[in-house]
């Protein structure tokens, strides 16, 4: 027997004896999108979209399931087999206004007998009250209606955690919302449930999420936004601060009412809070030595065994969930389970450990067909789970189950995949950044690569550019986005990670149900980290030009991360946001205000100047101090000046997003034209730098921040990406790659430490030889001028939605399961059918109905 040392957490060794043991609980497991293997263990119950909290009913016989991403459910458990009882479904009818649930779930003994429960929903400002039957069901006794919430955002308080009192006579509910005119600050109601309404409010920090009460009627409330916990005194009290740790998400507390547990999710961290006098007693730290100080563990969700001696937390990122020891306050190890797990419960005798996998236990989602009645919108057809784990087996195995989670987490075994990257030359990096794509809908039809051609909606004759630059420097037929939209595409593709208040509010803003998009530097609309608070939705590790800039190198941003000019002004009276300028502090003064951002009426490139045609209605025809005609004019110009000082950026920064697309909407270049434009783009920056003194000391990196519009018969994160520099040459490279692939890449070629986990363990792109052997410069591909100037008429294909979703919707993507309908029929034809999937395409504007 063979004994080894594996370093789990700070100053914690545990002797394992391997191969003892592991053969029982190492499944043949499989890769996620984001480039972890997971393992699960027990058997799974199916609870909906991003199952996000998760409580037993007070007589220990339920579980009680809550979700927030596209099928909301209140699930009613079995604690004892853990099969589904009963549901109620919040998700309202096609094309009518969305039912919401949110986060908040809180069970107690009624006054009357039995069991009442309370489910907070969101942004529809209000509370439901249910009676739990002996037999599993819920019945509705009324909601509560909090009070509107003032500002001229038009923003509900939006109801997030909750928690009754000791004794069931009141109950309290989180206002979560925070912005400029609540001084970034949420609030706490009570509720008298038997009146059914709020008696009052107070303010706390800043994206209150979680609640609870402790025996002697103080309430807890975890501020997300903040690095602290707020006590009050019966709800009521002058409010007392106790510091944490980053993002404080989950409140737990022991049976003896003595401890509180807080889940740091930022930190990776566990703090305990002595309920005596508030203080700090210990802060475990949940993520491996192995990692070094990166942060990809995320404690959330935690439950404390009957004997208060051992706490179990559900941690997102690390796909397990750690076992600390309460006495010593010493994590004892890992227990793998499903993808993103996010809260845990056990059964009423302790043998069982029950896990909410958000983004359950499937890891491929193809979306090239229907799945079930759910459609093929990639954040939809993604399938939440409960674990059902023997808990004994489990601990007796701790070791062993242990080193499985590192090794599901420790990256990938070819020795090459250990090696740094031999850089032959490169001393600049270009990090382009795209939209939406799957890899079928745009390289589908290249021939000796696994693709769809039957899929394909913007082929070689739309993008030729791609085409041939795949053909010539690689083509990458198994790279996967690691994000289901932009939202966390944004911040995956930047930071290499998205954390738990983007991976939760993602699919709850995409549903439809009226939350902001808070993830580009703008938190309801404020430049945050430029008003020195934190960013609520800032990635732990911070981002890829924090990382570049740490090591003394040079950044050019264009178009990223940059305000979206709304007209919204804040208390002072001043504008929240000025339009076009960059959200984040370290770009300020590295970012090309010239560059137009996010904007579909404004051109990628020259190609419609070049071949003389008229801009469409609705174009913008001219940008900037300089009146450009597109962004690469704009970028352009710039690099002419870098080339002829000598000064290129180590890193350079652009966002083209053009190949979105406008849908339909009438007076806009169609779907076709945008995406040859794009394309026309790339071509364009890869002719421009390949016929430059820099080519041979630079490589590009071209990526989609996610692949949510389009089909894959692969997986629905599945998408195009390119990697080219002279040094790298044709060939189809079947090898797993995804998201931080690129950034690990970029960053092993600069000498860039990783700066979280996922980026510290993910496969670099092993395709730079030590020679220039594709040197040749390159020339774009002039698009089809047909193509190029096609625009939509009032005639197309569900044209009046299409515009009613750019009124509707400032941000690039909160509506782009919309879009993948339009854009398939009006490409394929109108009778080119896609299934009818109720279920998943919810829509929620339907002007005219186009069969």
């Amino acid at each position: 027997m063979v004994q080894g040392r594996i370093l789990v957490s700070a100053g914690v060794v545990l002797l394992i004896s391997v191969g003892i043991g592991l053969a029982r609980f190492q499944p043949s497991g499989s890769t996620t999108p984001t480039g972890k293997v997971i393992t699960p263990l027990g058997e799974q119950t199916e609870v909906g979209s991003f199952p996000v909290n998760m409580v037993a009913s007070p007589d220990g016989k339920f579980l009680l399931v809550t979700n927030c991403g596209f099928r909301q459910q209140v699930s009613v458990l079995d604690s004892t087999s853990g099969k589904l009882l009963s549901r109620i479904e919040f998700n309202g009818e096609e094309g009518k206004e969305r039912k919401s649930l949110y986060f908040g779930i809180a069970a107690v003994r009624s006054p009357t007998g039995g069991t009442e429960v309370a489910v907070s929903r969101g942004s529809e400002d209000k509370v439901s009250l249910y009676n739990l039957s002996d037999s599993g069901e819920l019945s509705s006794i009324s909601d509560v209606q909090l009070p509107a919430a003032d500002n001229p955002l038009n923003l509900p308080n939006h109801v997030a955690g909750l928690a009754w009192s000791p004794d069931g006579s009141h109950l309290y509910a989180v206002g979560n919302q925070s912005h400029a005119f609540n001084d970034f600050r949420g609030s706490l109601f009570t509720i008298d449930p038997a009146a059914a309404r709020v008696v009052t409010e107070v303010k706390v920090g800043s994206f209150p999420l979680a609640a609870t009460a402790a025996p002697d009627g103080s309430v807890f409330v975890a501020n997300e936004g903040g690095r602290e916990v707020t006590r009050l005194t019966g709800g009521v009290g002058m409010p007392q601060t106790i510091n944490t740790g980053e993002a404080p998400t989950y409140l737990t507390m022991d049976h003896a009412g003595k401890t509180l547990f807080v889940s740091n999710s930022n930190s990776d961290t566990i703090s305990f809070v002595n309920l005596a006098d508030s203080k700090i007693k210990k802060t475990v730290l949940l993520r491996p030595d192995r990692l070094k100080g990166l942060p990809g563990a995320t404690p959330l969700g935690s439950v404390v065994s009957g004997d208060d001696k051992t706490l179990f937390v559900a941690l997102g990122d690390l796909n397990a969930v750690g076992v600390v020891d309460i006495p010593s306050g010493r994590l004892r190890g890992y227990i793998p389970a499903g993808w993103y797990p996010t809260s845990v419960a056990l059964s009423p005798d302790g043998s069982s450990l029950f896990v909410a996998n958000a983004k359950g236990v499937q890891t491929l989602n193809p979306n090239g067909k229907p799945v079930r009645t759910w459609g093929q919108y990639g954040p939809n057809i993604i399938e939440g789970t409960v674990s059902k784990i023997a808990l004994s087996d489990a601990l007796s195995n701790l070791p062993a189950v242990t080193v499985q989670v590192l090794n599901n987490n420790s990256g990938f075994s070819e020795p090459q995949d250990k090696e740094h990257i031999n850089n032959p030359g490169i001393k600049h990096i270009v990090y382009i950044i795209k939209e939406n794509r799957t890899y079928d809908q745009v390289l589908g039809d290249e021939a000796g690569a696994n693709g769809d051609p039957s899929l394909v909606m913007f082929g070689k004759d739309v993008t030729p550019n791609q085409h041939a630059l795949a053909e010539r420097f690689g083509l990458f037929d198994n790279f996967y986005v690691c994000a289901e939209v932009s939202a966390d595409g944004w911040n995956w593709s930047t930071s290499g990670m998205g954390n738990a208040y983007t991976e939760r509010n993602v699919p709850y803003n995409y549903s439809g149900r009226g939350r902001n998009y808070d993830f580009e530097g703008a938190n309801n609309d404020s430049p945050v980290s430029l008003l020195g608070r934190r960013d609520v939705a800032t990635a732990p590790g911070g981002y890829l030009w924090d990382a570049f800039l740490k090591k003394g190198l040079t950044v050019r941003d264009y178009g990223m991360f940059n305000s979206d000019g709304n007209d919204a002004k804040g208390p002072d009276g001043k504008p929240i946001a000025e339009d076009n300028r960059p959200t984040k502090p370290n770009l300020v003064s590295r970012t090309c205000t010239d560059y137009r951002d996010f904007d579909m009426a404004f051109a990628d490139s020259e190609a419609w100047v070049k071949l003389g045609l008229t801009p469409a209605p609705r174009q913008m025809k001219a940008y900037g101090s300089h009146h450009d005609p597109s962004r690469v004019t704009t970028w352009l110009r710039e690099f002419n000046q870098y080339v002829q000082d000598g000064n290129m950026p180590n890193l350079t920064l652009i966002r083209l997003p053009h190949n979105h697309t406008s849908g339909t909407a009438a007076g806009m270049s169609s779907p076709r034209a945008m995406v040859a434009d794009n394309d026309f783009a790339v071509g364009q920056i890869v002719e421009a730098i390949s016929h430059s003194p820099f080519w041979k000391s630079t490589a590009i990196f071209i990526v989609e921040d996610d692949a949510q519009a389009g089909f894959d018969h692969v997986d629905s994160h599945r998408s195009p990406t390119l990697v080219i520099s002279p040094y790298t040459k044709a060939r189809v490279d079947s090898r797993f790659y995804n998201t931080d692939s690129t950034i690990r890449t970029m960053e092993e070629l600069m000498g860039v430490p990783p700066h979280n986990e996922y980026v510290a363990t993910a496969r670099h792109f092993y395709v730079f030889g030590r020679d220039a052997v594709n040197a040749d410069p390159y020339n774009a591909i002039m698009p089809s001028k047909e193509i190029l100037g096609e625009v939509n008429e009032r005639s197309a294909y569900r044209s009046a939605d299409s515009d009613l979703l750019i009124k509707r919707f400032s941000e690039e993507s909160e509506a782009d399961f919309e879009l993948n309908d339009i854009l398939w029929h009006s490409i394929k034809g109108r009778r080119t059918p896609i299934p009818k999937t109720p279920g998943a395409l919810w829509h929620v504007v339907t002007s005219q109905d186009d069969d």
